[in-house]
């Protein structure tokens, strides 16, 4: 099982807090923060993104009190998780590259048609851009409404930019995965992004 949590810092603590949650041995070695993320663009710098992984709900648990008890961690936010597609789990290392964690709001009713328009398409999307594709997971349906968490990895906010469909010249020829990902916003309610940098993962 799968949550993403957002761990809000006291101020100008983030990199405190995410050293210790990268040496932290989560219920003791059950549960794993397989990705730790600092935000570069669109949160506040006093917070510290994270995929757990656990084998069962109770050890999740106790992982997250764990870090809720660490030094200067102000509040713990959970939200449970359901594997779409987990790609390249092995990118989520410390790396200056970007991460992007992309929540869509998807229109439960189209779920389906979101997951097929997405995930086939991921193979030419990256062999067209310098992106890599991390996973996808989305929350139970809420409210007629289902979100999906991306998360890919960029080069640079350069590269994030070129692989926009809506930034490609008029002129060139648009690829199958052009169209499948506008096609996509008429299954949406919203959609929001974070830039961050991947600071690792918790200790085994």
């Amino acid at each position: 099982m799968k949550e993403y949590v957002t761990v809000a810092t006291a101020p100008n603590r983030w990199d405190a807090v995410g050293r210790q949650m990268r040496e932290l041995r989560l219920a003791d070695g059950a549960v794993r923060a397989i990705g730790l993320f600092a935000p570069q663009i669109g949160a506040s710098v006093n917070t510290v993104f994270a995929v757990l992984s656990a084998e069962d709900q109770a050890r999740m648990d106790a992982a997250v009190e764990e870090i809720e008890a660490l030094n200067d961690v102000v509040s713990v936010t959970r939200q449970a998780l359901s594997p779409a597609s987990e790609r390249n789990l092995d990118l989520l290392e410390e790396s200056g590259a970007m991460f992007t964690n992309r929540w869509f709001h998807v229109l439960s009713d189209k779920a389906e048609s979101f997951e097929a328009d997405t995930i086939p398409v991921w193979d030419e999307f990256e062999k067209d851009t310098k992106c890599h594709v991390v996973g996808m997971w989305h929350t139970a349906p809420e409210n007629g409404v289902t979100r999906y968490l991306l998360i890919a990895r960029y080069d640079d906010l350069e590269a994030w930019s070129a692989s926009r469909f809506f930034n490609l010249p008029p002129e060139q020829a648009k690829p199958k995965w052009v169209e499948s990902f506008a096609r996509r916003r008429g299954y949406m309610t919203d959609t929001s992004v974070v830039a961050t940098r991947c600071i690792g993962s918790s200790a085994t």
